[in-house]
């Protein structure tokens, strides 16, 4: 199937785009500036099935998000536990530092 011939314009596709995103923070904007945040104890609690829940209730339990890690890496894993803080933003930093580690190492097996 052909549709005639096409044309491919970079310089105006990115134009396009540019001016698709700056529509849209427009309007974004603007809708925030009509209707402005109205917060409610409501809005703000954890809804579990209409019971209420605590901070405490809701919390994940980093031993069980931990412990498939521990399963896998279990002879390394009693080294590394002594530093293990329970804190997911560290968890994730180290998470994206064996991924560095990992994609450099590919990196070199392929040049």
């Amino acid at each position: 199937m052909e549709f005639g011939p096409g044309f491919w314009g970079p310089i105006i596709a990115t134009a396009a785009l540019l001016l698709i995103v700056a529509v849209t923070w427009l309007i974004l904007i603007g809708g925030r500036r009509i209707t402005k945040a109205k917060p409610s104890d409501q809005k703000v609690q954890t809804y579990a099935c209409g019971e209420l829940l605590e901070a405490e209730e809701v919390h994940a339990d980093s031993e069980l998000f931990f412990s498939p890690i521990r399963r896998v890496f279990g002879p390394f894993y009693r080294y590394v536990r002594p530093g293990h803080t329970g804190i997911l933003s560290t968890y994730l930093f180290w998470v994206v530092v064996g991924l560095i580690i990992i994609l450099a190492a590919i990196a070199v097996v392929l040049w």
